[in-house]
């Protein structure tokens, strides 16, 4: 896993749990706040193995423009985006797959296919489950609360739904490290 960093308790506890609450304890938001989620009827076309297979997806913001007041959660000084350190963010997006009968896999792809071969992708596990994310080279990262895994924006990987709990939930950053701790 030479190209593919897996960092548990990536945030402070009161930090992971501030953004875990803020994006999916709708019932407690505070007015103007709960996020809104649109579904997805397939994740990966072609890929959904005979079942009915959707998400939900939140869009934090895309290519140089904000669309969620989740970004302010994200920026919060010494918080997630600090503690990445991106130059430059291509994307971020919040994905929600509801829970499935067994696991299943949405299907291999890249996130930003025209973005620079410097280009990362992590992905942030927002809940443990039974889920993962997996590589083309057969390699699986376990959902895990608060663990987050980087890899090049071009290697191919898929996620999963869960079968163990009501959702899967993980939010997905795609962006170009600052050289200055790349």
């Amino acid at each position: 896993m030479s190209d593919i960093i897996v960092e548990d308790n990536f945030l402070e506890e009161s930090q992971f749990k501030a953004i875990r609450d803020y994006i999916l304890d709708y019932n407690n938001a505070a007015p103007g706040q709960s996020i809104n989620w649109f579904m997805s009827d397939l994740v990966n076309p072609g890929n959904s193995q005979g079942l009915d297979f959707t998400q939900f997806v939140h869009i934090v913001c895309a290519y140089g423009e904000t669309y969620s007041h989740v970004q302010q959660q994200l920026n919060v000084p010494g918080g997630f985006l600090e503690k990445i350190d991106p130059y430059t963010v291509e994307r971020i997006k919040i994905n929600l797959i509801t829970k499935q009968p067994k696991v299943i896999e949405t299907g291999m792809h890249v996130d930003c296919p025209n973005a620079p071969d410097i280009a990362l992708t992590s992905v942030f596990y927002l809940n443990t489950n039974n889920g993962y994310t997996a590589f083309e080279t057969g390699e699986k990262v376990k959902s895990v609360a608060n663990r987050l895994v980087t890899f090049p924006n071009n290697k191919k990987h898929t996620g999963t739904s869960c079968s163990d709990e009501v959702y899967r939930c993980v939010l997905n950053i795609d962006y170009i490290k600052n050289k200055r701790t790349a």
